[in-house]
């Protein structure tokens, strides 16, 4: 799980730090990576991953070169060569890994030698785990039995559970159907003044924003803002994401936050202020879910709230965002798109948008230099660099979607 955590960011982070022939060699290792795990395969998908190989292979040599590495007689190095016809012969390979054999290596050897006093624990662990099979089959025989007696009601079914988190309503769908999503039915930060906003969230443009968009989206302002309003504040939308046909017809959901930092108190530790970048929706007629990054733009998520009773009603609620610059690119040896803090006026360039047209959140990434900057952190590093790089590998969702056709 950690090198699968590590190579979501290996890109990037190499990314103007190493020279770019090993970044030619570690992307194109990543990105066999990403193209193996697909659950549904197309000839485009095949010939991709076919491409990543002979990239690897063709470039490989970089690594002795620079004595990274003395061969590649590695048994995985050689699998991959059977990926391809693997696949063709015998369908994806989503399934063939070695994560249920390692679990069930703790069910059927840690745990049973657990069982035992360390002497002839090879029979004991036997013994142990026939025991726990005829138990379970026990169990489910009960289980079966009571229901066809009708002693108990059969289980619901997966899709009529109810939902978990009472503090979710009902999906809410714009008229144009640009994202749908949950957001609390009960403001978590009720009737916040504007000075707690611009203290704690940081929205310090929040009236002028607020007023622009107003006067694009109502026919008549009844009364324009004011710094003497209170706004109920949420503290994160969770977004409804379409299936994905490369990687599973399950529909996913994804969470975006706008918290701010939470002081210490007695012996409870603080924490830090969360933002979470997002693409937007900037361009209805062009964006489509299925085509990649076309109508979208980075920006930064720093509040979410819903317009007071006496400035009228939104359907939906409204976000306070900080723009980041069109995506540009991408470079030409990793791939990467990159971004900027937009500004105006030498000041952050901020809008007040609605909700729906928040479609997705987006990990954006500091440009990596040969030496890397020690003030950066995970909190303030969007604050600190300069040119940000779009990172399509934090999930598969997005690596497919930015570059393959669905």
């Amino acid at each position: 799980m950690e090198h699968k955590e590590m190579e979501k960011v290996l890109v990037g982070v190499m990314t103007g730090a190493v020279d770019p022939r090993v970044l030619t060699v570690v992307k194109s290792l990543v990105d066999f990576i990403y193209y193996a795990q697909l659950q549904s395969h197309t000839k485009r998908t095949l010939d991709a991953l076919q491409t990543a190989l002979d990239t690897f292979h063709s470039h490989k040599d970089v690594l002795v070169d620079l004595d990274i590495r003395k061969h590649f007689n590695i048994p995985k190095i050689h699998a991959m060569q059977h990926y391809v016809d693997g696949i063709r012969r015998l369908g994806s390979c989503d399934g063939f890994n070695t994560e249920h054999s390692e679990r069930l290596h703790i069910d059927f050897a840690k745990n049973a030698y657990a069982a035992t006093n360390g002497k002839d624990y090879t029979e004991q662990m036997t013994i142990w785990l026939q025991r726990r099979e005829a138990i379970g089959l026990r169990t489910r025989f009960i289980a079966w039995y009571d229901v066809e007696e009708g002693l108990v009601d059969p289980a619901p079914a997966p899709d009529e559970e109810d939902e978990p988190g009472p503090q979710l309503v009902g999906q809410l769908v714009s008229a144009q159907r640009r994202t749908t999503y949950t957001i609390a039915k009960h403001p978590p930060a009720p009737h916040r003044s504007v000075a707690q906003i611009h203290d704690n969230y940081f929205a310090k443009d929040l009236i002028p924003a607020l007023t622009t968009f107003m006067r694009q989206h109502f026919l008549r302002v009844p009364l324009p803002p004011s710094n003497f309003d209170f706004y109920d504040v949420f503290h994160q939308i969770k977004l409804a994401l379409p299936s994905n046909r490369y990687i599973s017809p399950k529909q996913r959901s994804i969470r975006i936050r706008a918290m701010p930092a939470v002081a210490p108190k007695d012996r409870k530790p603080g924490t830090d202020a969360i933002f979470d970048t997002a693409l937007v929706i900037t361009d209805p007629d062009e964006y489509r879910y299925s085509s990649g990054l076309r109508g979208l733009q980075p920006a930064r998520i720093r509040l979410l709230f819903r317009l007071p009773s006496h400035l009228g009603t939104h359907r939906h609620p409204l976000a306070y965002i900080e723009w980041f610059t069109p995506l540009a690119g991408p470079d030409p040896t990793s791939g990467l798109y990159t971004t900027q803090r937009s500004t105006r006026n030498h000041l952050p360039n901020t809008a007040v948008i609605s909700v729906d047209r928040i479609a997705r959140s987006c990990h954006l990434m500091g440009q990596m230099r040969r030496v890397r900057d020690t003030k950066w952190t995970a909190f303030n590093v969007l604050d600190l660099a300069t040119t940000f790089y779009f990172n399509p590998y934090i999930h598969i969702d997005t690596f497919t979607r930015q570059n393959l056709v669905l």
